[in-house]
């Protein structure tokens, strides 16, 4: 698999539509179709990242720093998601309103003679609900139909010079939110408090989640002595965000 046949796909789906949207999240699997989207249709791609009370704000940075480096024209989507019922709900039907208001709004933004892209790639669980919404709307996930992983995407995106080649993966904010517990700004908040304090001490890849009362912070075991010596400063932070205790638990890929 090469990125010459990953557009050769492209163009093959492609029978004229005035618009080529993708969904770059800023993470690499839509980078690396966002490029290949470019290579392929030229100045008729937009890239498209939401801006919601759900994003990591470091994914928008990241989804910028990717336009600007592919040079490719890029739009914001600013959303009110908690404004959503269903969404706000948090069920484990969630990502699959959430996913199925932002392709609602990609085409009353862009029409409905778009198509519109994704980066889901073959290693992608096809029950997670968010791609049954895919299904739905008919956006193509050219990774997923060509059976390309995860390890191939990185390998493409380092070949091909993207800057988010090895990052790591992220999921929105919500998923740090037990199911059944709606989701408000204040408990988003305390979420992004967390894991932005432990990134500012230097660790890339974390997830921090909590239940109202409880915080767990899983980390890779690479960062136990940043962890460790920083562990009252985060007590201290735990404490002002209204939460009683926390766990600190190392994880793996």
């Amino acid at each position: 698999m090469d990125m010459k046949t990953i557009t050769g796909t492209m163009a093959d789906r492609d029978p004229g539509h005035d618009r080529i949207i993708v969904s770059l999240s800023g993470g690499v699997d839509s980078s690396l179709v966002a490029a290949a989207a470019l290579h392929a249709f030229g100045s008729r791609v937009v890239g498209v990242t939401v801006h919601s009370e759900l994003t990591i704000p470091r994914d928008f940075t990241r989804a910028v720093e990717v336009a600007e480096h592919l040079g490719i024209e890029h739009h914001p989507l600013p959303l009110r998601m908690l404004e959503d019922k269903l969404v706000r709900r948090n069920s484990e039907e969630r990502c699959y309103h959430c996913k199925k208001r932002i392709f609602k709004t990609m085409i009353l933004e862009y029409g409905d003679d778009c198509m519109i892209m994704d980066g889901t790639n073959a290693e992608d669980d096809p029950a997670r609900p968010g791609l049954g919404v895919v299904r739905e709307f008919g956006v193509f996930s050219p990774l997923a139909e060509l059976g390309v992983g995860k390890q191939k995407v990185r390998q493409l995106a380092r070949q091909i010079g993207l800057p988010n080649w090895n990052w790591p993966s992220e999921s929105c904010l919500a998923t740090r939110i037990p199911f059944g517990i709606p989701l408000s700004q204040d408990r988003l908040d305390k979420v992004d408090a967390m894991e932005s304090f432990f990134h500012g001490l230097g660790i890339k890849s974390l997830r921090a989640r909590h239940d109202n009362l409880v915080a767990t912070v899983e980390y890779l075991p690479q960062y136990s002595e940043i962890i460790e010596k920083n562990r009252d400063k985060f007590a201290a932070l735990i404490e002002r965000n209204g939460l009683r205790s926390f766990i600190l638990r190392e994880w793996s890929e």
